[in-house]
């Protein structure tokens, strides 16, 4: 019965395999474990410029939308997750602490020529629908720079999350599913993709919407890299 259809699946031009990859709230359930819901948390992202990456968000929006399994991330949401300063709520983080981070910060950050990516394909996974940032070697020079300045002040403990190779999240999983079928529509959809200038990452303060699965933040400094 499964060969019937794997053949069926080839003649409508689909990958067999694609068919059988499961999504579910892991990462959900990971995130709820080491945040409690009345914290935000202090975190270094990179916010892409809006007119570089929206022409390649909206040819995925129409599918991601469709799906009843994800929760969309907004586009004013949109980044990529280099550093969490976890073990301590943001609100706990005195004004002297705050300003160290971000002097020590600034310094790392300015170390770091300014670079670009290309943002692209969106890959459906395990927890959520992503972007892939690739080449990822500046960007990873970056987190490093910046989790090590950081883990400075709060101590390496603190800073040791780590959320893999580089990427942009434009929806998590709220439910379970199947991502085969998803990624075959998200693979077809375009052919697009969308160089990103990284020249600035910025400290934000960061609140996690549970109901609606969000991301949002208050931008409390921007750090220029080295231009």
């Amino acid at each position: 019965m499964r060969a019937q259809d794997d053949c069926r699946e080839a003649e409508l031009g689909r990958d067999p395999e694609e068919t059988r990859q499961p999504v579910d709230m892991f990462m959900v359930d990971q995130l709820k474990r080491r945040w409690p819901v009345d914290w935000t948390k202090l975190h270094i992202y990179f916010v892409p410029d809006s007119a570089e990456i929206k022409p390649l968000v909206d040819a995925y929006r129409g599918i991601i939308d469709d799906v009843e399994f994800v929760s969309p991330q907004p586009d004013e949401w949109l980044h990529a997750t280099l550093m969490v300063v976890d073990g301590i709520a943001a609100r706990d983080v005195p004004g002297p602490q705050r300003a160290e981070l971000v002097e020590r910060l600034q310094r790392a950050a300015a170390e770091v020529p300014s670079f670009e990516v290309t943002c692209g394909p969106a890959v459906a996974g395990r927890s959520s629908i992503a972007l892939d940032l690739v080449p990822d070697r500046d960007f990873t020079e970056l987190r490093n720079r910046v989790t090590t300045a950081a883990g400075e002040i709060f101590g390496p403990e603190a800073v040791r999350y780590q959320n893999g190779r580089p990427h942009i999240t434009l929806a998590y999983a709220r439910g379970k599913g199947d991502s085969g079928p998803l990624q075959t529509r998200l693979r077809n959809a375009t052919d697009r993709r969308a160089p990103l200038t990284v020249n600035n990452i910025r400290l934000v303060d960061v609140l996690v919407d549970f109901e609606n699965l969000q991301f949002r933040w208050e931008e409390l400094a921007v750090l220029s890299l080295h231009n």
